[in-house]
């Protein structure tokens, strides 16, 4: 009987799950590779370092859809399929699980989790990647039931088509692989059968035509491709991105592997608690009593997984933990069902699971809400003030993380702007130089490109700061703030490119506490939470993540530090939150984060140093 309402309700958890990224959208464009997808949004030339043509292929969709930033509209692309995700979830979990209900508190599981969730606010493929997973499963699952060819090449198609958006598809490979051969009527030999395979080839052949979009664009650049060999031969180091690759696959060094583990730990214990995951274990011991085909699919899944993640040697590895969250949330309905029964409950732990799961969304609501996360542009405002092409040409050498937002910045928002990079003008230098005072363009680099410039060229050059754009030092910036307020600053050991000016840091302590300056201990993370002028509330330090909750003058507010630097060097959702009224205050990066807040959790003063969203110096640059 629940069969037949599975769509239905699929379709209510997918329009839910919408609701639900939509409310906390990030309402522009980012920083890292996020700009760089916005950036591409609507384009028709992407190339093969662009990869992803399935991705493009869908914002592009949505940028016609959606009139406005086109950041938005690619933003609103990856929540649009995070719900589908969801729905499909709900499916999929019934499929292993035979129970609706608990299909549902799995969906919701893995819709509310930490990660999944922070990648279905902004622009990056994974939300996708998960939907695609789901789908190329239910397929799989399909065909079980039903073993027809022409299903199977359904099944063949969904996942040649989902290789367009995330080559990490490969990796459910060995899981859908060992599935066919075990579950194939006839055994293992139908699947190898000559005209499964020629099927197989041929539909994997025809997924990859829609790489001929990246292809065909590589004869549209300045220097086109000699030969058909050289553009495959180009196209495969491009779309692989094998240049880098090859120094991360697998190159954790091994006397990191305890800290991976570590990692692991809590990276799932952010995801879904301890709860959930004991419950998927029981799930994965109910599902391979019932159908141990099944069990190893999800099992080898989520091994392939994980055992990948944690070797890829990446700054954002967290987010190809993503399947094997999938995984266990899936595991969570056979679990329940199994539980369930064993204890006569008549589905009272499933509502009792859903209500866990619930409170878990409500909970980590606020920590997820990006919808005004507007620091991107605020940043890019403040560098880019009072420059137009008319005046000024802007020169910079940023984090490419900054550098990526500064591009979509310029061609979606700022389109009067001049700028480039100074590393691919710096042989010119001079030239351009004299081309631009002979037109009365002001010559402005940022501070890290007047550093290449004078190292370059010392003696032809001179540098002034600019003074329409002054120096924001922590502790000028706290010094006008009223005696009685409330704030948090946080430090996080930077990133190895930034350095934490101590001297400024003790400054500031010391007029936010009116002189009575804490000796900070040497921790990773460390959070002060107090009112000016009062002396320190709470000084909170570990060199693991970790939450805690203090009050400031009647104000609740929660400190999360929410990753782990020994790799994690990329947090589109931040490096750890600070929640003051279940209002989203801070979102914490590594180096300096601070903000100072009303009664309601309001931000009046927020800053960043030593990191990726500390203000840029300005730079007039003039003859010698």
């Amino acid at each position: 009987m629940e069969g037949s309402f599975r769509a239905p309700v699929a379709a209510v958890v997918g329009v839910g799950a919408f609701a639900l990224y939509w409310s906390t959208l990030l309402p522009g464009f980012d920083f890292g590779d996020t700009a760089s997808f916005q950036v591409m949004a609507g384009s028709a030339a992407i190339t093969p370092r662009d990869g992803y043509p399935l991705f493009f292929a869908i914002g592009a969709l949505f940028t016609w859809l959606v009139s406005g930033e086109p950041a938005y509209a690619l933003n609103l692309a990856s929540a649009a399929a995070a719900a589908v995700a969801c729905g499909a979830i709900v499916l999929l979990a019934f499929e292993l699980s035979g129970s609706l209900a608990a299909a549902v508190v799995a969906a919701t599981v893995f819709g509310g989790s930490y990660t999944f969730w922070s990648q279905s606010v902004i622009a990056e493929v994974y939300a996708l990647h998960v939907c695609l997973i789901v789908c190329a499963l239910l397929l799989l699952l399909r065909w079980e039931h039903q073993p027809t060819l022409a299903r199977l090449a359904t099944f063949f198609a969904a996942y040649a088509l989902s290789f367009g958006n995330h080559l990490s598809m490969l990796l459910l490979v060995p899981g859908c692989v060992l599935f066919l051969l075990t579950t194939a009527p006839g055994g293992w030999r139908a699947i190898v059968a000559p005209r499964v395979v020629a099927l197989a080839a041929a539909i994997a052949t025809l997924g990859s035509l829609q790489y001929l979009w990246n292809l065909r664009n590589l004869w549209l650049l300045p220097h086109p491709p000699a030969t058909v060999a050289s553009a495959l031969g180009a196209f495969w180091f491009d779309v692989t991105k094998a240049d880098w690759r090859s120094t991360m696959v697998l190159e954790v060094p091994s006397s990191m592997t305890l800290e991976r583990l570590r990692m692991y730990t809590f990276d799932v214990g952010q995801q879904f608690g301890w709860l959930f995951p004991v419950v998927a274990l029981v799930g994965f011991y109910a599902l391979a009593r019932r159908n141990w085909n099944r069990a190893i699919l999800v099992g080898v899944v989520y091994a392939a997984n994980v055992l990948f993640a944690l070797g890829y040697n990446v700054g954002d590895s967290h987010v190809f933990f993503l399947p094997s969250h999938l995984m266990i949330a899936l595991l969570v309905a056979p679990g329940l069902v199994h539980l369930d029964r064993l204890a006569s409950a008549q589905r009272g732990i499933i509502i009792v699971a859903l209500v866990v799961a619930g409170v878990h969304v409500w909970r980590d609501y606020p920590a997820l809400d990006r919808s005004g996360d507007t620091r991107p542009a605020l940043l890019l405002d403040r560098l880019t003030d009072g420059l137009d092409d008319r005046n000024a040409i802007l020169l910079t050498d940023l984090n490419w993380q900054v550098q990526n937002g500064l591009t979509y910045y310029a061609q979606k928002s700022r389109t009067d702007l001049a700028f480039a990079r100074m590393p691919e003008v710096l042989l010119y230098a001079p030239a351009l130089f004299q081309d631009n005072r002979a037109i009365n363009r002001e010559f402005i680099v940022s501070e890290r490109a007047g550093d290449e410039l004078k190292a370059s060229y010392g003696p032809l050059f001179s540098s002034a700061p600019d003074p329409r754009v002054p120096a924001q030092r922590l502790s000028d910036l706290v010094l006008g703030i009223p005696p009685g307020t409330r704030y948090v600053l946080c430090v996080l050991r930077p990133t190895r490119e930034f350095t934490v000016d101590v001297n400024d840091l003790a400054r500031s302590l010391e007029r936010l506490t009116g002189g009575r300056t804490p000796v900070l201990p040497e921790r990773e993370f460390i959070a002060i939470a107090g009112i000016t002028g009062a002396g320190v509330s709470t000084v909170m330090a570990d060199d693991r993540s970790f939450r805690q909750t203090t009050t400031l003058d009647g104000v609740r507010v929660d400190i999360r530090m929410e990753s782990w630097l020994a790799f994690d060097t990329i947090r589109r959702m931040g490096f750890g939150q600070v929640i003051a009224a279940r209002r989203h205050t801070l979102i914490v990066e590594r180096g300096v984060s601070f903000v100072a807040f009303d009664t309601a959790g309001r931000p009046v003063r927020t800053t960043y140093q030593a990191g990726i969203f500390a203000p840029e110096q300005r730079w007039i640059v003039g003859p010698r």
